[in-house]
């Protein structure tokens, strides 16, 4: 764990020299005050890398605190403390910038295992702070929001290994944002060329090999002139084959030409032509498993798979879904040229408890229903339909079946909540999240 300067807002004058006490024997610097305008004052001199407040202040208001702290200091850490520990308190505090929550009263482990997370992303933060400077709000779109950790990884890979020209593939659900990612990519590279995006699963097979690669005028019926394929389109650019499990065979075998040698022949024709650009490949299918079946090139695989980057889905990354959901309000209350209405703390918590199998394509959906009916419809498809169970005729309460499977997964693990987030394909802030929804932390 680094030893980062700490802040400690905190009222109680014995609370306050606890923690600090706590902490200075942990090895942090660290300072503690008893306002918002002495914490406000504290934090302008620049040094503090982590403040840990108390929610509710005898003086002064830190929900304006944290707020004005998120905006003015983008890469600190920030953790509340409260002993009103209630889902809404944790959602607010959540919407209004801070990382992470402790329900008073803590152990000083959950103390030092919450800042040492903290301490993670506010370096992610740190890390990509060029990243954010050169990606605004519009160009990094709404799919690419969020302060949490896996997107801070997500924003770090980008800036990476934007510079290099390496073959990347990105894998992730439905509705992650991989095309975004992608777009980002190309923004940030020195390729000046066209972003150009095949989506290989929508091209009708008979007329692929033609999209592709080209073909010559005559090279087949119908062909009643020249056609520049894509990959010679995006010569000098970046090439992004969306959907690249479903790329036939066939070309996957002269794909794998383009990658190894950098040319390419049109159909009907002998003459080769040189390309010089990057392909970024994406799927949401596991292509291991797909090489294994025999779908799938093996060569392919590796040769795509030289930088791997992997899209978190939404329900990893609970913490994000107020400021995606604000950004969302804004961009259809926009198109639409409406009022964006505003959301009641039951609205917002029911979006943060909702699992989004769609991810933030699924989101976007709900919130512009929300923009056009003024009514917040969540009808979620089930996370993995091919192999849903059937449904009682009865139905079920999904709060109860919800609340059987974590205790059931925390019993399993032995009280281990990492153990038990694995056990539930849950990220483990999701987890953590879930558990203290139903009281069982």
């Amino acid at each position: 764990m680094s030893h980062c300067p700490i802040l400690v807002l905190e009222d109680d004058q014995a609370q306050r020299t606890l923690l600090t006490q706590i902490l200075a024997e942990a090895g942090h610097p660290v300072e503690g005050v008893a306002t918002a305008e002495q914490a406000d004052k504290a934090l302008a001199q620049g040094h503090w890398q982590l403040l840990l407040s108390d929610w509710k202040l005898a003086e002064g208001d830190a929900a304006e605190l944290i707020q004005s702290a998120r905006q003015r200091y983008p890469t600190l850490g920030i953790i509340v403390a409260t002993a009103y520990g209630s889902i809404a308190h944790a959602v607010s505090a959540i919407q209004l910038g801070a990382d992470d929550y402790l329900a008073k009263p803590f152990q000083r482990q959950e103390l030092m295992l919450a800042i040492d997370k903290v301490s993670r992303a506010r370096r992610l933060r740190e890390d990509n702070a060029a990243l954010s400077a050169q990606l605004s709000e519009q160009e990094r779109l709404v799919d690419l929001v969020g302060h949490s950790a896996p997107m801070q990884r997500v924003y770090q890979r980008i800036q990476r290994i934007s510079q290099v020209a390496a073959t990347v593939l990105i894998q992730g659900e439905s509705g992650t944002g991989k095309e975004l990612a992608a777009r980002a990519l190309h923004k940030l590279s020195p390729r000046r060329g066209p972003f150009i995006a095949v989506n290989c699963g929508a091209i009708p097979e008979s007329l692929a090999e033609s999209e592709l690669f080209g073909a010559e005028k005559g090279a087949y019926t119908g062909a009643h002139q020249t056609i520049v394929g894509k990959i010679e389109a995006s010569s000098g650019g970046t090439l992004f084959l969306d959907e690249i499990g479903e790329l036939p065979l066939e070309l996957q075998t002269r794909l794998l030409r383009v990658l190894q040698e950098g040319c390419i022949t049109r159909l009907g024709s002998s003459e080769e032509r040189t390309v010089d650009l990057r392909v970024i490949a994406a799927t949401h299918q596991d292509l291991a498993n797909a090489v294994a079946d025999g779908r799938f090139r093996e060569d392919l695989y590796y040769r795509l798979n030289v930088i791997p980057l992997a899209m978190p889905p939404l329900r990893e990354r609970p913490e994000d879904i107020p400021a995606l959901v604000n950004c969302l309000l804004t961009r259809s209350a926009q198109r639409h040229k409406l009022t964006p209405p505003e959301l009641t703390p039951a609205q917002l918590k029911a979006l943060m408890d909702c699992p989004w199998p769609g991810n933030v394509r699924e989101l976007a959906n709900a919130v512009e229903r929300l923009v056009l009916l003024g009514e917040l419809e969540l009808n979620p498809l089930p996370a993995n339909p091919g192999n849903a169970p059937l449904l009682p005729s009865e139905g079920v309460q999904w709060e109860v079946l919800e609340q059987r499977y974590l205790q059931a997964a925390l019993e399993r693990a032995e009280g281990n909540r990492s153990e038990a987030a694995r056990l539930l394909g849950l990220g483990y802030k999701a987890f953590l999240y879930r558990a203290e929804k139903y009281g069982l932390t």
